[in-house]
């Protein structure tokens, strides 16, 4: 069985960043990032347009790393419990492992502006306010862990339930 890592949080506070420092610690490990299959469908990971194909081709890879048994790393922003369990619907036979990203506002507005794709300040704003923040409460997660600080390289990491600290080796 495969394990599934799910980074999420909102735009801008950091998931990239994470993602980075953990696939270059755990090489056999595959990333999963929507912004990638925008590009492959759209031609441009800021062309958030065609939905359904982008996810559905995403979707499809990762079942083929499920039947094949290989871990992934999802970066989503999935802020919701409902988008949060999708994932545990759509992928039931692996492990899985969710990792919310902790960053202040200032700190998402600052990291958005930084990267070439910026999410619109109004969407960044509704992000927070249709954020339902994970807690060890969330049915069919082996480990949920909430990881702030980071952009400094001072760690913090607060475990809800389970661990996967040594997936974290950053």
């Amino acid at each position: 069985m495969g394990k599934f890592y799910l980074i999420c949080g909102i735009s801008g506070g950091g998931k990239s960043i994470l993602a980075e420092r953990i696939m270059e610690k755990n090489p056999g490990l595959i990333e999963f990032d929507p912004d990638n299959y925008y590009r492959l469908v759209n031609g441009d990971e800021c062309i958030h347009e065609n939905f359904f194909p982008v996810w559905m081709t995403m979707w499809q890879d990762i079942h083929d790393a499920e039947v094949a048994g290989k871990d992934v790393l999802i970066n989503s922003n999935a802020l919701t419990f409902a988008q949060r369990n999708q994932f545990i619907e759509w992928f039931p036979t692996f492990e899985h492992h969710m990792i919310w990203v902790i960053s202040p506002k200032e700190k998402c507005i600052e990291g958005n502006e930084k990267r070439r794709r910026h999410v619109p300040m109004n969407k960044l704003m509704a992000q927070w306010e249709r954020m339902e923040f994970p807690n060890a409460s969330e049915a069919g997660w082996d480990s949920i862990t909430h990881l702030t600080n980071f952009w400094n390289d001072d760690y913090i990491i607060f475990k809800l339930k389970g661990d996967i600290e040594k997936l974290l080796k950053i």
